[in-house]
Formats: structure tokens, sequence, C-alpha cells
């Protein structure tokens, strides 16, 4: 896809074609054909992914276990929506005559049966709703079995709703899986009238808020990649889809986030080196200005091992215009909810958050000894916003 200068009027042409990569050299990956087959051309030389070419990967046959819905018990909280760090388990609401509609077009009973029961009456997006004479809506909650790892964060923060459970898989599940997550990407989007504008539980039900596909190569549980997901849909519910960019210090994103050929991202990122990232970043800010694109909101991410780097950013930033965000990855122990520096970590990084995810992993060189203290060690995120 093209883009347009803004200040300039120029188009540009896409550095890579985008549709031929998925077919050319992503097909060749998942066949297990690559290093045979694909020629040394200059666009392989040059390492360049599109955006979400991950979506395209499968791990289906990673984990023998897979998250079930318990209808009766879901409340709609979104809670597992939010957290999972792979994007393997999403959600709509929909009006109850276009899910009717929807349901009505499938031939087969039993399939329709359990379509139907995907999907909740719930007090906050039916009776809440139909209370103030608009149409209530049915909650419908949706496992993608190709990007399911098998974690189980769903069910750890589902907790006493016990709305969801782990099942062993098998060749009919997985089928099943697969035919209703396909129902879910055929329906409409969730109508604004059941999302709460301030609830970043509400705005994942937006399209524009999933910025981050799943796919990537991260660890089970990824503590990091529910950070990342939920700071990108927050600040593409607000700004929107193409209102936003990473710049991340070197670190396990690195990785799962530029396996090639995949990339779990919907926005444009980078990735240089630990204490680097602040200076790359400045650079990209200014760069994106002198192009007329002042509005656009660009992340600066890094971890404990950037933190002298990122401290700098901080200091240097604090009286610049909008348009700059920070996270920093820290580790804290979430089964007392205190959390444990690293030394050197700057101030800012422990800024008190409620963002916690019990039992998530992640990050690199945890202090101490986690098994010693019969806890978990996982990665949390603090947002620091330096347009004030």
């Amino acid at each position: 896809m093209a883009t347009t200068d803004k200040k300039q009027g120029a188009e540009r042409a896409p550095l890579v074609d985008a549709q031929a990569f998925r077919e050319r050299i992503v097909a060749a990956y998942n066949r297990g054909i690559a290093d045979r087959e694909l020629p040394a051309d200059r666009e392989i030389a040059r390492s360049l992914i599109p955006p979400g070419t991950a979506a395209l990967r499968d791990f289906s046959y990673l984990a023998p276990d897979i998250p079930r819905l318990i209808p009766d018990m879901c409340v709609g909280c979104m809670d597992c929506v939010t957290q999972c760090p792979d994007t393997a388990i999403v959600a709509k609401v929909v009006p109850e005559s276009v899910l009717e509609e929807q349901l009505a077009q499938e031939e087969d009973p039993e399939r329709r049966a359990r379509l139907r029961g995907s999907f909740m009456k719930t007090t906050k997006y039916y009776d809440r709703v139909a209370r103030t004479g608009e149409e209530g809506g049915f909650f419908g909650l949706f496992v993608d079995p190709t990007k399911c790892k098998g974690c189980a964060e769903c069910v750890e923060v589902c907790g006493s709703h016990a709305a969801l459970e782990m099942i062993p898989k098998n060749p009919q599940i997985l089928a099943d899986s697969q035919l209703d997550f396909d129902f879910y990407t055929s329906l409409p989007a969730t109508p604004k009238a059941y999302i709460n504008q301030k609830a970043l539980s509400d705005m994942m039900l937006e399209s524009q808020s999933i910025l981050y596909v799943g796919g990537a190569g991260s660890c089970m549980g990824c503590g990091e990649a529910t950070a990342l997901r939920m700071l990108l849909a927050a600040t593409g519910f607000v700004y929107g889809t193409d209102g936003v960019g990473l710049v991340c210090a070197t670190g396990c994103n690195t990785v799962y986030g530029s396996t090639y050929p995949y990339n779990p991202f919907l926005v444009p990122w980078t990735n240089p080196l630990f204490e680097n990232a602040p200076a790359v970043a400045m650079g990209v800010r200014l760069r994106w200005d002198q192009q007329g694109m002042e509005d656009k909101k660009l992340w600066n991410c890094g971890g404990s091992r950037g933190a002298q780097g990122a401290d700098q950013l901080v200091h240097s930033l604090a009286h610049r215009p909008a348009g700059f965000l920070l996270c920093g990855f820290a580790w804290a122990h979430l089964d007392d909810r205190t959390p444990v520096q690293q030394p050197g970590a700057p101030d800012w990084i422990s800024h008190p958050v409620d963002w916690r995810w019990p039992g998530a992993t992640g990050g690199s060189d945890p202090p101490g000894d986690p098994g010693a203290a019969g806890g978990h060690w996982g990665c949390r995120a603090d947002p620091v916003p330096l347009d004030r």
C-alpha cells in the first residue's frame, strides 16, 4: 500500500508487496520448503516483513489443551480477551436481530445450536442497553485454535466466574473451533452503542483496537505480549489504526515480533539495540513531525536493561510537545502484588499501576528465585505519557 507525505503531497511506493509476500514467502515457510525453494533475492535479503503476517501462522499443534466456554457462567467481563497474550480469544457484541439473521443462514441445525451457545445474554450488553430503549446485544466469545498456545491465562483471570475451562484437543474440537471462529470473523463489527469509550475491555471489542494479531513466537502466557496488546488497543481505539507506531528496545519482542517471516504487529515498528531505543524514537518522532504526522503517537518500549537510556529520554522530553508515550517493562512478583526493581532501574518504572497478570512470564533475569517464594514472576507495563 502506498503512503503519502502529508506536507509534500508525494506518494511513495510500498517497500514490499504485502500480498505477494504472503503468497510466496509466508506460504513457503508454512509448508516447510522455504530453505530449499525460495531464491536469494533482494526482497528476502532486506528482511522486511509486511504487517500482520503472523496471522497466517498456525499453532494448533502446539499445546494439548484448548479453552472451552461455559456459557451459563459468562458475564461478559472481557478479562479473558484483554489478558490473552496471543489474541487467541476474542469477542463481539451483536444485536439480537442481527444474530438471529446470521444464525438462520446456517443450514446444519447442530452447528447452529453450537454457535448460538457461544453467545450470552449479559446484564452489561443486553439488559442495560435494553433499558435505554435500544436493542440489546448478545455477547459472543470465540477461541482461534491457530493462535492459542494453551497457556490457560484466560482460565486463570476468569477466576470465580468459572466460565472457561481447559479441555484436551482432538481433531473434531479443532475443526469445530475453527468453524466457530470463521463465524466470528463473518459477523459485522460491534456497534458503538455497546462500547464504553472509557473501558479498555470494551475497546477490545472494536476491530481497530486489534493491532496485535497473534501468531508470534512468544512463550506461553507471555506478560510482555499482553502489555503490548493492551497499549496498542487503547492507542488504536483513540487515535485509529494509522495513529500509532512502536520503537522497542532489544528484548523478547525483538525475537517473537520479527521471526522471519512472521510479524504480529499491524503498526509500524522497529527495534534498536538496548539503550539506543530512546535516540531512535526521537529520530522517528522528528521525521514524522517533518512529514506532517504530529498527531501520530509513538510508543518507546524499553526493559530494565535499557533503563539508563529510557531515563535520559524522560528527562530530555519532559517539556516536549505531545506525541511520545513511554512503556517500561519491569519485574513484579504477582502473588503478593509487590513490585520488585532490578538494580539501576529508574524511578519511573516503579510507578504504581493496576495492570497485573497472574501467572504471566516474560522478560529476562528475574530478581531472585520465584520458585523459592512459591509464586510467579511476570512482566508489568507502566505507561508514562509525555504529552503534558
